[in-house]
């Protein structure tokens, strides 16, 4: 048997029925695929027909659509921060005043797809920062610069109800405004904290004056007590010697002249003076009645 060369073999390509089945899959394919779509939790999925948004407006979860002719945009509708850019404003004197802050806020689930259409997804440039920058330059300048941070929680109240009002008619809903910051000229915080050290050496110079107060009154009270208890004493020593006077006679002191004597009569020249009266001992000799022998 004569061998063929390989040129001799026909390599035939696959079937135009089997080209068909794998086209008709892959049109099936991509039809199935893109007859649904998934939202994720904590957003809402606005709806384009050809570019054009619909009323309905899809769930979490699972949702069927048109392939191709419609398209789904994800807008989340959790609770979001939002910065706010520092804002230049004046006081009511007209004192330069900075302001910077932070925003929560939401979108209301139900009119995320009019919000779109609306304003579209960057609609926190678009709505946010001048709603705030609107707020800051109307609403600072009535209060004087003394008052503006010690009233911060006013203003804050006063900015929510503001960007409430302001950003609700695009469904923005305003959870809670805070203030990040809040800053004046050079001039005026030197002038702040140079106050400040001021009322701080005041403070400390009081304490100073309070503690020296107590300390002299405490002295005061010692030195009360040490003169009341001297008072005290004295007293008792007076009406002791009060009594030992009272209890002191004649002849007790010479009674107590003799039992200090050695014996000895006194040696002088032109006469002895007596050193004891016996009439004055007459009481202490037992049995004599005074009487001259």
């Amino acid at each position: 048997m004569p061998e063929r060369s390989l040129g001799a073999y026909d390599f035939k390509g696959p079937k135009p029925q089997t080209i068909l089945i794998l086209i008709v899959l892959l049109i099936l394919f991509i039809v199935s695929w893109g007859s649904f779509a998934i939202v994720p939790a904590g957003h809402r999925g606005v709806v384009l027909w050809w570019g054009s948004v619909e009323n309905r407006i899809m769930g979490e979860g699972l949702n069927f659509k048109v392939p191709i002719a419609e398209n789904v945009i994800k807008v989340d509708v959790k609770v979001q921060p939002h910065p706010f850019k520092e804002i230049d404003a004046s006081s009511k004197e007209y004192q330069n005043v900075k302001m910077t802050g932070m925003m929560n806020f939401h979108i209301d689930p139900s009119f995320v797809n009019d919000l779109y259409q609306k304003v579209g997804l960057d609609f926190a440039d678009k709505v946010i920062d001048p709603a705030f920058n609107d707020f800051v330059k109307e609403v600072v300048p009535t209060y004087p610069i003394g008052e503006i941070l010690p009233k911060r929680e006013e203003i804050r109240q006063r900015a929510m109800k503001k960007l409430g009002d302001n950003l609700s008619r695009y469904h923005v809903i305003v959870d809670d405004i805070y203030f990040a910051n809040i800053r004046f000229s050079p001039a005026y915080e030197g002038a702040i904290e140079a106050k400040q050290v001021a009322q701080q050496q005041v403070e400390t110079q009081k304490q100073v004056l309070a503690q020296r107060e107590i300390e002299a009154q405490q002295k005061v009270a010692t030195a009360k007590g040490e003169a009341e208890s001297i008072l005290v004493v004295a007293q008792g020593q007076a009406k002791a010697n009060d009594a030992l006077s009272r209890s002191i006679s004649p002849i007790l002191v010479q009674y107590k002249s003799i039992e200090k004597w050695n014996g000895i009569l006194p040696q002088v020249s032109g006469g002895a003076v007596p050193f004891i009266d016996l009439g004055k001992m007459g009481g202490l000799s037992g049995g004599t009645d005074g009487s001259k022998r």
